[in-house]
């Protein structure tokens, strides 16, 4: 026996925890031993060393280093299917053992020996959740014939949510398979939306499939069984996690127009039956989205944030949009007289100054009314406040901002208050230019 690894964090997971892995060898009284691990996103590796410990093991975190391989799709403008390009990566490992022959000679490289590769998602974990609660988002061992229902979308948010009919908002999910399985795989195939009125009558039905003509994959047809060669064993990193539209201005977008007598629909997303079209017993995921009005006139504030999860939540604060623009001036004194002036004498001017002003900077901040939330939706919305990747909807655009909000008490005594309101305070992350 050399170098054996003892531990590896599961996949799917987040890059923003503690994904350990832990090693050993009989080698370790070796000169000069030291454990080696090369981490690499495919792209860029980075090594870390360390000595073992007293009991001859080697720990090593690999959360610190995986924040900077994953990033954050912008995917609030989806129109049917997008898939990930820098919010989830398979993050591979290399172990090697370091020694010499002596305590003075040169080092080298041996006994290379594979981790695991961990998917991560740019999410966060809970200190104690030592790994990623993959079964609460991602099933591997589902075959054709089940029958279930589960809530696999990758967001804290309360099953009902509102929504503006000029409003954004996406749904995503993690698709497929991390073994190149043809049996076992959370095959997200078949994503519908059915809109409805105030009397439950059901207005219109539109859907999409998870195709690469869509904008999804890995499937190129509807036609193919997950097990088809090219799907199964055709899936990526691209392909692991999709992102489907979820709002009325994604629709509007894809030249798709909600009924006007719509009250709420509702979204789910399916698997692939064995006749081959969507199996309505098998769904991955059931959300409803209710109308809402402006109040009282105000245009209210569309949050897009990163969740807790890694990927993007949505959130409107329909309430009064308080503007402050904070002015600093830098100045210096000048003389009154000038001093250089090239006449035989110095003209009294009542236009010069004697303060001028060589900068100018804009400090641009906001704050939002929340209208009264559930406790579901106050506990939900702590993601908002700390996530480090908030936009807000500007007609059709997304504009970065930062909350600034140094506490949010998001519970409070459930005996005697059942709703609560939020203010929330941020400032744009663009400034305006000044002079």
């Amino acid at each position: 026996m050399a170098l054996t690894i003892q531990q590896n964090p599961t996949t799917p997971n987040q890059a923003n925890g503690d994904l350990l892995y832990v090693v050993t060898s009989n080698n370790t009284n070796s000169p000069q031993f030291q454990y080696v691990m090369e981490v690499s996103d495919g792209t860029t590796t980075n090594t870390i060393k360390q000595q073992p410990s007293p009991y001859g093991k080697g720990v090593f975190n690999i959360g610190q280093i995986a924040r900077d391989f994953v990033s954050v799709d912008n995917i609030w403008k989806t129109q049917e299917v997008s898939l990930s390009t820098l919010s989830g990566k398979t993050i591979s490992s290399v172990f090697y053992e370091e020694t010499g022959s002596s305590i003075s000679s040169s080092v080298g490289y041996s006994s290379g020996v594979s981790g695991s590769g961990v998917y991560t998602l740019n999410g966060v974990n809970d200190y104690d959740d030592w790994n990623f609660p993959s079964a609460s988002y991602y099933t591997s061992s589902l075959s054709d014939d089940d029958t279930f229902y589960r809530e696999s979308s990758l967001t804290n948010a309360p099953l009902t949510q509102s929504i503006r009919e000029d409003e954004y908002a996406t749904l995503s999910v993690i698709n497929g398979n991390f073994d190149n399985d043809a049996d076992y795989k959370q095959d997200i195939f078949y994503f519908e939306v059915k809109v409805y009125d105030d009397n439950d009558s059901q207005l219109q039905t539109f859907n999409w499939y998870n195709l690469t003509g869509n904008g999804g994959g890995p499937r190129s047809g509807s036609d193919q069984q997950w097990g088809s060669p090219g799907v199964y064993n055709g899936q990526t990193d691209g392909t692991k996690l999709v992102h489907f539209a979820a709002g009325p201005q994604n629709f509007s977008d894809a030249g798709i127009t909600l009924n006007s007598a719509w009250s709420y629909y509702t979204i789910e997303s399916q698997a692939q039956a064995s006749d081959r079209g969507p199996y309505a017993t098998m769904v991955w995921l059931n959300r409803r989205y209710k109308k809402q009005d402006g109040q009282c006139a105000y245009s209210g504030v569309r949050f897009a944030f990163l969740n807790e999860l890694g990927t993007f939540d949505y959130f409107t604060f329909p309430y009064a949009d308080s503007k402050t623009d904070g002015i600093t001036r830098e100045t210096y004194d000048s003389n009154f007289v000038n001093y250089s002036t090239s006449t035989n004498g110095v003209p009294y001017d009542t236009s010069r100054r004697g303060t001028d002003i060589y900068s100018i900077k804009y400090d641009e901040r906001r704050t939002a009314e929340s209208d009264f939330l559930s406790q579901a939706e106050a506990d939900w919305i702590r993601e908002l406040v700390e996530s480090p990747s908030v936009f807000i909807q500007d007609g059709t655009s997304f504009r970065p901002i930062v909350v600034t909000n140094a506490a949010f008490n998001y519970k409070t005594n459930p005996l005697t208050q059942k709703l609560f309101r939020i203010t929330l305070e941020y400032k744009v992350a663009n400034q305006r230019f000044g002079r």
